[in-house]
């Protein structure tokens, strides 16, 4: 088999003309790509190395069926997805044009509530989507969160469209949940394993991901919003066992003890609700959450944009795999809200 590093300049599962690398991880590459009738593609195609193991190899092909499931604008749709003649496995999404909240957040460090407004109100949408097709994605972070910078038509733009749409990509460790009433299907691992980014994770899926429902998907996004209107995530801590005891034994914070600044009550009951640690204790379905952040939505208006904090942020790292707990760089700073 060939080494995936040299496929810019060739031909991917005699569709997709490979053009550049734009992303990489442990499991495979992401390379910009041009089909055969025009389209432009984000190609996903699994490392050599991860095509070895079997696990990985069926991980990578149920995301790619998990993935052509869920028929919303706010997830990423997926093309198509294969094995080339040279054994690849690969998955063609389409390309977007915009970048992450987490590089906005990088850039910015933390967002006024009139940014974060659409950006939760868009991704509930694609959550919806998602648990109606039975699907729970186990991995909202701001990373997996895309903003993409929308090509408006004229008729749009009379309309007063938004430019932008956020967009939930990587499906990599998601599952689905039975229609028939039953349990969840089983983990793919040998053992129940945690997977995703441990500082957004439910209480929850730090003690096992294979049993989390729906609930651990909008306990994760209310800490991405949390994140982007602090600058903060809602535990930090110096090692992974304290951040761990916190997740366990603690309720998150509000918005004013992080920040020191007075928050309409309206947007603190959604966070609390939205990240409470007894999950039968959370909205119950994500169009119900929909429903409550338009309403905190109308309460609190478009907040105008504030300068970011002078406290520098520290790279947050919050990654964590099977079975390992990193540990997470506490961030600085905090909203103004005025």
């Amino acid at each position: 088999m060939a080494d995936s590093g040299s496929l810019v300049g060739t031909v991917v599962g005699g569709l997709y003309k490979v053009r550049r690398l734009i992303g990489q991880g442990g499991m495979g590459e992401v390379y910009a790509a041009d089909g055969k009738t025009g389209d432009k593609v984000a190609l996903k195609v699994l490392h050599d190395r991860a095509a070895q193991d079997p696990d990985l190899v069926a991980r990578f092909q149920r995301e790619a069926s998990i993935a052509a499931r869920i028929k919303s604008p706010y997830v990423a749709a997926i093309l198509g997805a294969g094995k080339d003649r040279n054994g690849r496995l690969w998955i063609a999404f389409e390309r977007l044009e915009g970048e992450g909240l987490d590089e906005r957040l990088r850039r910015e460090q933390y967002l006024s509530f009139g940014d974060v407004a659409p950006i939760v109100d868009d991704a509930l949408q694609g959550l919806n989507a998602a648990h109606k097709a039975g699907v729970i994605h186990r991995d909202i972070k701001p990373a997996n969160l895309f903003i993409e910078k929308r090509k408006l038509t004229a008729k749009q733009i009379s309309q007063d469209a938004p430019e932008e749409r956020t967009r939930i990509l990587d499906f990599g460790v998601s599952k689905m949940r039975s229609r028939q009433g039953r349990k969840s299907e089983p983990s793919l691992t040998a053992f129940d394993a945690t997977l995703g980014s441990f500082a957004y994770m439910a209480p929850e899926q730090v003690r096992g991901s294979a049993r989390v429902d729906e609930r651990a998907d909008l306990y994760a996004l209310g800490a991405v919003a949390f994140r982007a209107l602090t600058g903060r995530l809602p535990f930090e801590g110096t090692n992974a066992l304290t951040l761990i005891a916190l997740k366990l034994d603690r309720e998150a914070p509000s918005l004013a003890h992080t920040t020191g600044d007075e928050w309409p009550a309206s947007i603190e009951r959604f966070l609390s609700k939205m990240m409470s640690r007894e999950r039968d204790k959370r909205f119950t379905a994500a169009q119900e959450a929909i429903e409550a952040w338009r309403k905190v939505c109308r309460v609190m208006g478009n907040a105008p944009r504030r300068a970011p904090p002078l406290v520098p942020l520290r790279e947050e790292r919050t990654e964590v795999t099977a079975g390992t707990y990193p540990g997470s760089a506490s961030t600085g700073g905090g909203p103004r809200l005025r």
